[in-house]
């Protein structure tokens, strides 16, 4: 009996399947359903004499489809922060290159007077 049960479950399993792909090859057959093909002028041609296809997305209910606005709103701040993050990044390194070379004339500087202070020292000692 439990053989039979699973045999009738995975048959209407797969009727309900069969069902569902005629309803969508109805739908998109006459043009209706959640996604619609429409054809709009080319942002891309100056000229506006190129037709292109566009699928648009029909909820069926209000605010559906608010977790794509969600995701994309959340994309954009991670790639604005990794942009400033590498901005921030680009200035640190440019200080520290500058920073580098603005130090070795100070290290030789340096270097001269600790030069002189042993000369002056030897010289106070004898």
């Amino acid at each position: 009996k439990l053989v039979q049960a699973r045999v009738y479950a995975q048959g209407l399993t797969l009727a309900v399947l069969v069902a569902s792909f005629a309803f969508e090859a109805n739908d998109q057959r006459t043009g209706t359903g959640r996604w619609e093909t429409v054809k709009v002028l080319d942002p891309n041609d100056p000229e506006h004499k190129h037709m292109i296809e566009k699928r648009i997305h029909h909820e069926r209910y209000a605010g559906e489809d608010q977790w794509r606005d969600m995701v994309e709103a959340e994309e954009r701040k991670i790639k604005e922060r990794e942009a400033a993050i590498k901005e921030q990044e680009e200035k640190e390194n440019a200080k520290s290159s500058k920073h580098k070379k603005t130090k070795k004339p100070d290290e030789e500087h340096e270097k001269k007077n600790e030069k002189n202070e042993k000369g002056s020292d030897k010289a106070k000692s004898s």
